[in-house]
């Protein structure tokens, strides 16, 4: 795996389909957050995080060198909650870009149920090649007072020529008084539940308007492992994130991304 943030992101993103873009907060909790409600993060993540949320909330990421995404979320103007995303990655030494638009829709079923549909196209370009993508992502989230727990399937289509397979991630989520959260996934593909992938994060949201994240994963196939922590600052408005993620490898170096989150 090349050097470079980029490379990694993008690397990573053709070797499994666990995420088209692993977005900020995802990252700073090690992948574990598919059982976690979720507002922007949920464009990327679990579609159905954000169906218990009321906000209008617009947000950019930038990973360095050269990756970023931007998305939307509306779940205040109809009880259907929508969030559209668009996201860039780009391998600074082979010149090759991963884009994509998902378009997520969602509601709440019953007080205590979220479901989320995702559609999504996916370009690979190459020198002188560009292969496409389109398929689609299914969500559920459950909440029952500080607990959630939730289901993806992913590349419900079956993936694609582009190496993204279709896949199942199980999480769930505890919390302590809206304080302290504990969180963990596992990921897998579809056909064969033993993992790729396991994530466990932690989360610790202060009054004094800022919230300290962490975590660690580990990837079975390629026995890789990941320290990752991240904090965001927090006001009525706007919000600033920033996450980095530590490989236990050789040869890779830290993966820094910066996140800034508006409600309307």
């Amino acid at each position: 795996m090349n050097r470079f943030l980029l490379s990694s992101v993008f690397i990573s993103s053709l070797t499994f389909a666990y995420s088209d873009f692993v977005p900020l907060r995802e990252r700073a909790q090690a992948h574990s957050l598919t059982g976690a409600l979720q507002a922007n993060e949920s464009v990327y993540s679990n579609p159905a995080g954000a169906t218990f949320y009321n906000t209008y909330t617009v947000e950019g990421t930038y990973a360095f060198p050269r990756s970023f995404s931007a998305s939307v979320i509306d779940t205040k103007t109809t009880s259907v909650g929508a969030g559209l995303g668009y996201f860039k990655n780009q391998d600074l030494e082979t010149q090759q870009s991963q884009q994509g638009f998902r378009l997520n829709l969602g509601t709440r079923l019953t007080e205590n149920l979220g479901v989320a549909l995702a559609g999504k196209a996916i370009w690979n370009n190459r020198p002188g090649q560009t292969s496409q993508s389109k398929d689609a992502d299914a969500g559920l989230l459950w909440k029952y007072g500080f607990s959630s727990a939730g289901l993806v399937i992913r590349n419900i289509l079956g993936g694609s020529d582009i190496n993204q397979r279709r896949e199942l991630s199980l999480g769930g989520r505890l919390g302590y008084e809206n304080t302290l959260f504990v969180s963990a996934s596992m990921h897998s593909e579809f056909s064969r539940l033993s993992p790729y992938e396991v994530g466990i994060g932690a989360e610790y949201i202060s009054p004094w308007h800022f919230a300290l994240m962490g975590g660690y994963r580990f990837e079975t196939e390629n026995e890789a492992s990941y320290w990752s922590t991240g904090v965001s600052f927090f006001s009525p408005r706007m919000s600033l994130h920033y996450a980095i993620e530590f490989p236990q490898q050789p040869n890779e170096s830290s993966n820094h991304l910066l996140g800034l989150s508006l409600e309307m």
